[in-house]
């Protein structure tokens, strides 16, 4: 039986920090608000008085943050015009026009948020807080799609399978491998899936090293129909949420 133990624990990375656009017409307040943020390591100010110079500004931006009232012009007419340039970049409408009298259909397009305007150090840390859930909100987002999207079109095996064993994700690959549609995999026992040997393997070796934060690899056997068993390298770890991901590497016809 050949099982390997990684070395590396599965640990989180730090979000590098968010670069935020302040547009207000009033440039004292967009003063207030670099000096307040300045000495931040999670957040980089840029501010901005016009809001038709936006669009043009938006290359590496994490989060818009508007006024509401401009010559001419409003914050929600600013979110239509970044829309159309950049339909996912988080907007914070920061203003002093009470919620009540937005216009609320607009204002929700996209990864969007409302805070009241005010001054003070309070307010300026209930600020710089917003802005951060807002980012971060977007960023598990877009890596959540990006990570399904990567697992789908990988050409490895791929599982995901929740803490209380339940099957929530299995690509094409897995599917094919398993005479069935990803669909009708979804909702499934884990255990349904392997051989019993392998079963007992990943219940005995492989769950015990992934609660401890280390990726295992080991020898595995899908249960399919075929008189040839598929049997692979199998690598399996943990995600944040205890959820468990196991890849079927060089799947191969063979007895276990």
């Amino acid at each position: 039986m050949d099982t390997t133990i990684e070395t590396t624990p599965v640990r989180p990375t730090s979000a590098r920090p968010a670069t935020v656009l302040c547009v207000d017409a009033d440039r004292e307040y967009l003063s207030a608000i670099e000096r307040a943020f300045e000495d931040r390591d999670d957040l980089q100010v840029r501010v901005e008085t016009d809001p038709s110079a936006v669009p043009d500004r938006l290359d590496g931006v994490d989060c818009l943050v508007s006024a509401y009232r401009f010559d001419g012009s409003d914050g929600l007419e600013l979110l239509r015009a970044v829309r159309e340039v950049a339909p996912s970049v988080p907007f914070l409408l920061h203003s002093a026009v009470p919620f009540e009298e937005i216009d609320r259909d607009t204002l929700w397009d996209g990864p969007t948020d409302y805070l009241e305007k005010a001054s003070g150090d309070s307010h300026m840390a209930l600020l710089a807080y917003r802005i951060g859930r807002l980012v971060g909100r977007h960023r598990l987002t877009t890596s959540a799609r990006r990570c399904h999207e990567a697992l789908e079109a990988s050409r490895e095996a791929t599982l995901i399978v929740t803490p209380d064993g339940t099957v929530t994700f299995a690509n094409n690959r897995l599917a094919t491998e398993l005479s069935a549609s990803p669909a009708e995999l979804r909702g499934r026992e884990w255990t349904e899936l392997l051989e019993a040997a392998s079963v007992r393997r990943l219940r005995t070796e492989a769950f015990p090293v992934a609660a401890d934060g280390w990726s295992w690899t080991g020898q595995t056997t899908l249960a399919t129909d075929a008189d040839d068993p598929s049997s692979s390298r199998t690598t399996l770890s943990t995600l944040d949420d205890g959820s468990a991901i196991l890849v079927f590497h060089e799947l191969d016809r063979t007895d276990e």
